[in-house]
């Protein structure tokens, strides 16, 4: 996951500095350079929330390539910001879901449905 992250923040920063190099879409360039710092920095650390920063930055360029295919930026710029968003989400699947081979059921998270505060009358214990 760290280097996935480490290649698509490379890739997201060579797209930044293409665009701004092209004088196009100067509103999108910036937030891309700032994502890529962003998932480069993190590709590096030792934090426990690195699937839940690719989930985010999936989000992220998500919501930038509608504002870009909203706005008529040129037609590369906002396809590379599509496939990136796609990058990012399959880096956050690849270790979310044990389809993909890298994690095993044991290593998934349990998450246990909260079934509400202990008060509510349909889960106290009838004691006679």
């Amino acid at each position: 996951m760290d280097g996935g992250l480490a290649i698509f923040g490379f890739g997201l920063f060579l797209l930044s500095i293409a665009s701004l190099y092209a004088r196009t879409a100067y509103w999108l360039a910036w937030p891309l350079l700032a994502i890529s710092m962003l998932a480069m920095g993190m590709a590096f650390s030792e934090s426990k929330r690195l699937r839940d920063l690719s989930l985010g930055v999936a989000a992220v360029l998500g919501v930038l390539f509608i504002a870009a295919l909203a706005t008529g930026t040129v037609w590369w710029l906002t396809l590379a910001v599509f496939l990136f968003a796609v990058a990012f989400g399959m880096l956050w699947a690849e270790f979310r879901f044990e389809y993909f081979g890298h994690v095993t059921r044991q290593e998934l998270p349990h998450h246990h449905a909260r079934r509400g505060p202990v008060h509510w009358p349909w889960q106290r214990r009838r004691v006679h």
